[in-house]
């Protein structure tokens, strides 16, 4: 049995505690925080040992695994740190907000064990388009759209200092929110050979990120691809992933796929979070627990890539760039 610490109990952290707690293989053991109100939530619902101090948390011989649910700008200091102390990682996305970061982090003894969370892989209906997409029954991918119109105001923003800046995280809604779609280019239609790019920021002066950024990507097998994402719309609508193949469609959309129009597969309803996430998160870290399969760095690279060239690409006026 693995005593796992969720680092960071904040928007995403009680989704790791309840997903760890629904394991055979680990128990939640600790919460590390500095702020003692989020940390006590935790405490009091799950009866664990209570961190402030990251550094101190590394030093517990008892913790085997760490979460990493905190803001981006931490994410890569605190892998480099937990896997020179020895411990398992499962970090939340980005796994970094730079690519110098990531180049780095690959370089790292150990970090083929990281656990990436990028949880929609493992959605029921995205398993069954890799499926479908994998055994050529409906032959080579033609072309392929991805769109996520989702609503980020200045409450959002406001809540925590470190959004909304590039420097603490790395981004706005590419590398925060839509990078879940933007994977799925990768792990559906194959790896992406080139993008051009665009970015702006169309509803909040006040944050320096973009809020909106769209994209064309050529891919490896010949095929092309179109990508939009922004937080500027007015509700959080459902996220849509489509791709043509030379025999018939898929389209993924609001936790549905359909073939040809017609419905085939329904994700299951989440237990926590927002109804447009999924309820991938229980899977995957289930999945690494107890069957030792995850996606390490190494098998998301393709998708940082991408999210990177994208960035370098709309900062050069959409110039054309090779991953």
């Amino acid at each position: 049995m693995k005593n796992a610490c969720v680092v960071g109990y904040g928007a995403i952290g009680p989704n790791h505690a309840n997903a760890i707690e629904q394991t055979e293989s680990a128990r939640l053991y600790a919460v590390c925080d500095n702020d003692p109100v989020r940390a006590k939530r935790c405490v009091d619902q799950y009866g664990v040992k209570d961190y402030r101090d990251f550094d101190e948390m590394l030093k517990d011989p008892s913790i085997d695994a760490i979460h990493i649910c905190t803001p981006h700008y931490l994410h890569f200091p605190m892998i480099k740190k937990a896997l020179a102390a020895g411990k398992q990682v499962v970090t939340e996305k980005p796994i970094t907000m730079t690519r110098v970061e990531y180049e780095e982090l690959l370089t790292f003894p150990g970090v083929e064990k990281v656990c990436c969370v990028l949880q929609n892989r493992l959605n029921p209906c995205v398993r069954e388009m890799k499926r479908i997409a994998e055994n050529g029954e409906l032959g080579k991918v033609v072309t392929a759209r991805g769109m996520l119109t989702w609503n980020k105001d200045m409450d959002y923003y406001g809540n925590d200092a470190w959004r909304g800046k590039w420097a603490t995280e790395g981004g706005g809604v590419l590398i925060n929110q839509a990078i879940h779609t933007m994977d799925l280019f990768h792990y559906i239609t194959g790896k992406v050979q080139s993008v051009k790019a665009q970015m702006a920021n169309f509803d909040l002066p006040e944050i320096e990120v973009e809020d909106t950024l769209s994209a064309f990507l050529r891919l490896q097998n010949g095929g092309r691809g179109v990508f939009f994402a922004s937080n500027a719309y007015g509700i959080n609508a459902p996220t849509m992933f489509e791709v043509v193949f030379e025999k018939g469609t898929l389209r993924y959309e609001a936790r549905r796929l359909f073939k040809d129009g017609v419905l085939i597969q329904e994700d299951e309803n989440p237990d926590m979070g927002k109804g447009y996430w999924g309820k991938g998160h229980a899977g995957l870290i289930k999945n690494f627990y107890d069957r030792g399969v995850y996606f390490s760095p190494l098998d998301v690279k393709p998708t940082m890539d991408c999210v990177f060239a994208m960035y370098d690409s709309a900062r050069v006026g959409g110039k054309e760039l090779n991953l």
